[in-house]
């Protein structure tokens, strides 16, 4: 296996500007955050007319109060002829240019993510090439995503614009004319949606970043956990299984067909990210899931649908 060519903030802008230069049919963008500034970046970076443009993004409610997302970006892909979706679970941020060559990493679709002003961010991220399969998963997020409508825009429109908050924003949804919309499914996962470590070896905010959490009280870590990809994945794969119980072998299975990084982890690795992820279901007293080992041979299974 060759080297990964690693790319910062500044070596990563010049390497999606070139990208885009030579993107002629299909541009696929999955980003938590977008701003303004940045979609028109992308935009004026093309050089060919690309017939089809795609930008998946999470728009919760606190993204857009809080000005971590601008929701004018809808009007503004609207009038350039992209196709823009939401999905309130997305953590991702991937650029994929004609369905061959992906930009994985940490950075946003953001002024400070790709680094369009001096005070950015300092991000990291690799340029790959995709199979037809792996580009099947990334058309399965965008297929098992809500298409943002002008009666979506409208409606999230007027929620920002009338709402009064009275709590930390970030806590906030959007009103329930909106959450109708909204029932993903998750099919993909990326190994930074796990847990990196056993629970016990939590020390600070670090280890939580995969729950996007700044607070370590256990309370506040079980309620963003049942929320996180990775345990709602499990949730709905164990509701699909004879007597809604799996395996640890048959788990690491199924994990590993829906982890879509590149280059592809090895069992050994998805195995160790089952485990940290099965010790903290453990630690923190998830009721839904319970672990059990009869006949020395670990089992999971779902005890209740409710796991919100």
């Amino acid at each position: 296996m060759g080297c990964l060519e690693l790319l910062f903030t500044k070596d990563a802008q010049r390497q999606i500007r070139d990208e885009l230069a030579n993107t002629k049919t299909h541009l696929h963008i999955v980003t938590a955050y977008c701003k303004m500034d940045a979609i028109r970046f992308i935009e004026e970076s093309l050089k060919s007319n690309v017939p089809t443009k795609k930008l998946l993004v999470r728009f919760k409610f606190g993204d857009i109060v809080n000005g971590s997302s601008d929701l004018e970006i809808y009007e503004y892909c609207k009038k350039h002829s992209w196709e823009m979706y939401i999905r309130f679970d997305l953590h991702a941020k991937t650029y994929i240019f004609d369905n061959l060559r992906c930009m994985l990493g940490s950075a946003n679709l953001t002024s400070r993510g790709i680094g369009l002003i001096e005070d950015h961010n300092f991000e990291i991220s690799t340029v790959a090439n995709l199979s037809s399969g792996q580009m099947k998963k990334i058309e399965d997020m965008f297929e098992d995503s809500i298409l943002m409508t002008d009666e979506l825009f409208s409606l999230m429109k007027n929620d920002v614009k009338n709402r009064v908050i009275n709590e930390d924003p970030s806590h906030a949804s959007w009103n329930k004319d909106i959450l109708q919309y909204f029932k993903p499914k998750i099919e993909t996962l990326f190994t930074y949606e796990f847990p990196n470590c056993y629970f016990s070896d939590v020390k600070d905010e670090t280890s939580l970043d995969f729950l996007e959490l700044q607070s370590i009280e256990t309370s506040a870590i079980i309620r963003k956990f049942k929320q996180c990809n990775v345990y709602r994945w499990l949730v709905e794969k164990l509701k699909q299984m004879p007597e809604q119980t799996i395996s640890f072998g048959a788990l690491s299975a199924e994990l590993h067909d829906a982890i879509i990084n590149d280059p592809k982890p090895y069992r050994k690795e998805v195995k160790q990210l089952q485990v940290y992820l099965l010790d903290w279901i453990t630690v923190l007293g998830i009721e839904e899931i319970k672990i059990e080992r009869p006949y020395h041979r670990q089992m999971i299974s779902l005890i209740s649908t409710n796991a919100n």
